[in-house]
């Protein structure tokens, strides 16, 4: 579940930043996981590593919310905690992430997508805060963003393998 859940908020993350740029505007360059701390059965806490190119003014990336949904149905939430991103700058950001698995999603509905491998049903609805300088705020959203085009299949499989064999131990 953890790296299900960290594949899937990489993804989120560098989607996100890629909808928001432009050729001469902030661009994302990488985002690695730098920690993870479970929180319960169904809720995990992690710190992503991001790299951001800005060309621009300060601006802050103030909440990123959202919705996994698998075949329609909610699968996992998740939110972000804040980045400040200086001007003219290329630095790497800690983004402090949370996520849980829905009410309804349990072990066998995990290990059922692990087994099949099919994630095209698979889609992600995002909503961006990013506040600009005079605090001008723009509210970015993302309907319908389907898993598979944001990651190859092979790498979620080996996720979700690692899932089944840390939880079959």
């Amino acid at each position: 579940m953890r790296r299900l859940f960290l594949l899937i908020m990489t993804a989120v993350v560098l989607v996100m930043a890629a909808g928001c740029s432009t050729d001469k505007g902030l661009k994302v360059t990488s985002c690695s996981v730098a920690s993870v701390t479970p929180s319960g059965l169904k809720a995990l806490k992690a710190v992503l590593k991001v790299g951001i190119v800005n060309p621009m003014s300060n601006l802050t990336i103030s909440r990123i919310d959202g919705v996994v949904n698998n075949g329609g149905r909610p699968f996992a939430n998740f939110s972000t905690g804040k980045i400040k991103v200086a001007k003219r700058s290329d630095k790497v950001y800690p983004l402090t992430c949370t996520g849980s698995i829905a009410d309804d999603v349990g072990l066998m509905d995990l290990l059922r997508l692990a087994s099949s491998q099919d994630f095209s049903g698979m889609t992600v609805d995002l909503s961006v805060k990013v506040r600009f300088m005079l605090g001008i705020c723009k509210t970015f959203k993302f309907k319908d963003l389907k898993i598979t085009e944001l990651m190859e299949p092979s790498v979620a499989a080996t996720y979700l393998d690692l899932i089944i064999k840390e939880t079959m131990i």
